[in-house]
């Protein structure tokens, strides 16, 4: 164990056993950063700070488990991804949340993290497309693979346009509920869920 780790379990001990005065250090020296992840998904200065502030009680109120925290910037990453998302999957769907959520996974794409979220979200959709049968499954594909309008379904497959139309919002509606009967963690469910309601536009 090298000694910034080592300082950093100590640090984290004393906020576990009560001093508020760590709790504070600790409170400026991440603010930017729970404050920034809250910005960044929710676009909105009031809702970011009231999330911030809620994230960092959280902290204080669950102080005993930091015993076990070998890395508080992860620790925290997590937190407060998590939170922000639980938040934003309780609310209402509104264009604004649905572009931030998609535009973080973008913005992030060099991170490690989400480029395995990524992966799994690609695997996840791809088990979702797979499960769909028949013309179902030819007409996603045709429509969302290869970008055919419904009229050039239609004339591919020999159906009308209202049928094809039809088969997509049956389609869209299986891939949600099979990616919600196997969640695998709660950013890649919202995820799936913000992209589900873009392909259904």
């Amino acid at each position: 164990m090298n000694n910034d780790v080592a300082e950093d379990i100590s640090f984290l001990e004393l906020i576990a056993s009560g001093n508020k005065e760590a709790f504070e250090q600790l409170f400026h020296a991440h603010w930017p950063q729970v404050y920034g992840t809250s910005l960044r998904l929710t676009k909105c200065h009031n809702t970011a700070l009231d999330l911030s502030q809620e994230i960092f009680i959280k902290v204080w109120e669950n102080r005993n488990t930091l015993i076990n925290v070998k890395n508080i910037k992860a620790y925290l990453y997590t937190l407060s991804r998590n939170y922000i998302i639980d938040f934003l999957r309780k609310k209402v769907f509104n264009e604004e949340n649905i572009e931030s959520l998609i535009q973080y996974f973008v913005d992030n794409n060099e991170n490690a993290q989400c480029r395995l979220e990524f992966k799994e979200l690609e695997k996840s959709f791809e088990n979702a497309i797979d499960s769909l049968k028949g013309k179902m499954k030819q007409v996603f594909i045709l429509s969302r693979k290869e970008g055919l309008t419904h009229d050039q379904i239609a004339n591919k497959l020999g159906i009308s346009a209202t049928s094809s139309k039809t088969y997509i919002v049956r389609a869209l509606n299986i891939i949600r509920q099979f990616v919600e009967a196997s969640p695998e963690n709660i950013t890649l469910t919202l995820a799936a869920f913000a992209i589900i309601h873009k392909l259904g536009k």
